[in-house]
This record gives structure tokens, C-alpha cells and sequence, in this order.
């Protein structure tokens, strides 16, 4: 939300960037998955 990059999200919770980019991808797929019944409104728009 604030716009930083991975590598400033892993220094900032001092984890490595890897965990960074696999918690991202899973946070995506999940976000994908609960949004999925509103696509066909969104491209109605």
C-alpha cells in the first residue's frame, strides 16, 4: 500500500526477499479467487 519494494518490505520485517515475493504470490491467488464473481461486473463497466 505504501508503494515499496520487495526488498524494502523484507529489510523493514527483517525477513528475506524470497519470503517477501512467496507471500505476495499467495496473497494474489487469494484475491483472485474472493474478487472471481465480480469480474463480469467490473467489465460491464
Amino acid at each position: 500500500m505504501e508503494g515499496l519494494k520487495n526488498r524494502e518490505i523484507a529489510n523493514r520485517l527483517q525477513i528475506s526477499v524470497s519470503t517477501v515475493e512467496n507471500q505476495m504470490t499467495i496473497a494474489i491467488r487469494k484475491l483472485k479467487y474472493e474478487l472471481r464473481d465480480y469480474l463480469p461486473v467490473l467489465l460491464f463497466f
